[in-house]
């Protein structure tokens, strides 16, 4: 199968799960009917992500170390894991929901990221490869971010002051590894970097950015 058809299907299935959870939240939170649509979708979209990162990071576990040292070749689960953590990101691109201009870049590189590796080999996959696949495992370590960002707007304040702090904590470990582990590659191999390792870097950057203005709203 065209791995193309992983991007189609998590999509449309991501797509299909917000009448759904919609339905729910009417059904589980009278606040949620206060909000327009817009809300409801932004509220809707990072519930989806939060179970869906919650998913992978667990199932990801026992391939982690096979892909890290090239056992065997898993390209289609890399390829379909990719497809799924991104399906999120690009849905919110076409749904009506308030996102900030660094989120909008940020959830449009990722999709790029996403048909990018469509194209890749996993059993034989470089460097850069396993740093892209890095960031987005330990990103996906980060869910309960999402569910802050979403359960904001029905929870208590004492609930968000919980939940803030939780997720700024595990947020700012993900990403304090991620940077270290990238940032020590590129400090030992930058005389190997080629055209795609600086144009993976650029795009990192950006990512990077709104993880850093998300990490600033934590800490307020």
């Amino acid at each position: 199968m065209n791995p193309l058809w992983y991007i189609v299907c998590c999509c449309s299935f991501n797509y299909l799960l917000y009448p759904i959870t919609n339905l729910f939240f009417q059904w589980k939170y009278t606040k949620f009917k206060e909000y327009n649509i817009e809300r409801q979708n932004y509220i809707v979209k990072n519930y989806i992500k939060y179970n869906i990162l919650k998913y992978i990071s667990i199932s990801t576990i026992p391939f982690n170390f096979l892909v890290l040292f090239n056992i065997g070749d898993h390209s289609n689960y890399m390829h379909f894991i990719g497809a799924l953590y991104v399906s999120g990101d690009t849905i919110a691109l076409i749904k009506k929901m308030p996102l900030s201009k660094s989120t909008i870049i940020h959830h449009s590189i990722t999709t790029i990221l996403c048909i990018i590796n469509t194209t890749l080999n996993w059993d034989k996959a470089n460097a850069i490869s396993k740093l892209l696949a890095l960031y987005c495992v330990l990103s996906c370590y980060s869910y309960n971010v999402n569910y802050c960002l979403g359960m904001r707007f029905l929870l208590s304040q004492e609930e968000q002051k919980k939940i803030k702090e939780n997720a700024k904590q595990t947020y700012l470990l993900t990403c304090f590894i991620n940077w270290s582990i990238h940032f020590i590659y590129l400090y030992n191999y930058i005389h190997q970097i080629n055209i795609y390792g600086i144009i993976y870097y650029c795009l990192i950057c950006f990512i990077a950015y709104d993880d850093i203005l998300l990490l600033n709203w934590l800490n307020t």
